[in-house]
């Protein structure tokens, strides 16, 4: 087959790896000048790590990331509400790490880059039956027997093809950004506060992912200046929050929305990562799902000889799996909503004391079901 995988972000750049040494005839498209390694920290929980093994690639990546061992809830002045250690079965099955995202994206560009159409935009995707016509933004036009959109939440391939292209905006403004910290004793900490909570998050023996967010229906903190705006958000919070802000100059701000689609492909356009289930950090499954679908995909590319037996098969082993993970990182949204009122915080710190981080509730189930 003719393939066009379109963005070349970490799922897009894994699923050309995944085709490199196929019979296909594999193009990857990316609107940059280069490849992006925007963001900050990475988290990568057991079934991210199962992906990488079946890519080759667990080895290099787990050499240069921190590996976690709990997880802790806190109040917003680091006063312990549940812990869970990810040491214990099920967790014990892979390492969960994380490490800076940017690293990552090395690893996998690595012995690549120069097939990557640089500075290439899909402008137009007219997909039948069997045949999709892309146009590119340089005027060129060219004929897939496969388009795999890998473009992100904003994905263009999916506002050209499918039916359902906008997106859930949550409501809730968020900042992320490292700091230096040198031989800290930092394990991943999520403190919450009223509508709003705090992260921090060991990428590496001296650097900490930071990242954090409020409920903003209105968008007021959209054209305030980073560190004033977190400033004034966690001016109440823990004095380690304080600093961690003080200490840092690069500050990536964002909204969290979610895919309200579930198409998951249209004739032989199909979609992966966030361009099919991207949705807020909850459970810090973006890249996870991302290589499941690279791995799932690219198998059945190799064992089925009709193309739509394998979008047919692709769709029937992720949407059941790719619905849960985007319904419930919403919900745990939904519950730091609780926090606006003093007896709704009471309430769900209550929940979190009782039934323990609902990040951890939620990896083991997607461990207890593998797909890969």
């Amino acid at each position: 087959m003719k393939i066009l995988i379109v963005g070349a972000g970490i799922t897009g750049l894994a699923m050309y790896r995944k085709l490199l040494h196929t019979n296909h005839k594999v193009d990857l498209v990316e609107k940059n000048h280069s490849v992006k390694a925007e963001g900050t920290g990475i988290c990568l929980p057991a079934n991210a790590i199962v992906a990488l093994d079946k890519l080759g690639l667990k080895k290099t990546v787990v050499s240069h990331a921190y590996k976690v061992t709990q997880i802790r809830y806190e109040t917003s002045q680091r006063k312990l509400l549940s812990q869970a250690s990810l040491l214990l079965s099920p967790f014990d099955c892979e390492p969960f790490i994380a490490l800076p995202r940017a690293k990552l994206y090395q690893i996998l560009i690595e012995g690549i880059e120069r097939k990557i159409q640089f500075n290439t935009r899909v402008e137009k995707v007219i997909s039948a039956y069997d045949l999709s016509h892309v146009t590119f933004s340089n005027g060129t036009k060219r004929i897939y027997d496969l388009v795999i959109g890998a473009d992100g939440i904003n994905s263009s391939v999916r506002t050209s093809v499918f039916n359902q292209t906008d997106l859930l905006d949550l409501g809730v403004s968020n900042w992320r950004f490292c700091i230096d910290a040198k031989d800290h004793r930092e394990v991943p900490c999520y403190l919450v506060g009223k509508s709003d909570a705090f992260m921090f998050y060991p990428i590496a023996d001296n650097k900490i992912y930071c990242y954090g967010q409020i409920s903003d229906p209105d968008n007021k903190y959209k054209n305030i200046e980073g560190k004033l705006a977190l400033k004034e958000v966690f001016s109440s919070y823990h004095p380690s929050v304080i600093n961690a802000i003080n200490n840092t100059d690069k500050i990536v701000f964002g909204r969290l929305k979610s895919v309200k689609s579930r198409e998951i492909y249209k004739n032989n356009v199909v979609l992966i990562g966030d361009a099919m289930h991207g949705c807020p950090p909850s459970l810090q499954q973006g890249v996870a799902l991302g290589l499941e679908d690279v791995i799932i995909l690219g198998d059945l590319i190799e064992q089925e000889d009709q193309l739509f037996d394998v979008l047919n098969k692709f769709k029937r082993q992720r949407i059941e799996r790719i619905s849960w993970v985007i319904d419930t990182s919403n919900k745990i949204i939904s519950l730091a909503e609780m926090g606006k009122s003093t007896f709704g915080r009471f309430i769900r710190n209550m929940i979190i004391k009782l039934t323990g981080p609902q990040n951890v509730i939620g990896w083991r189930k997607l461990l207890k079901n593998k797909v890969i």
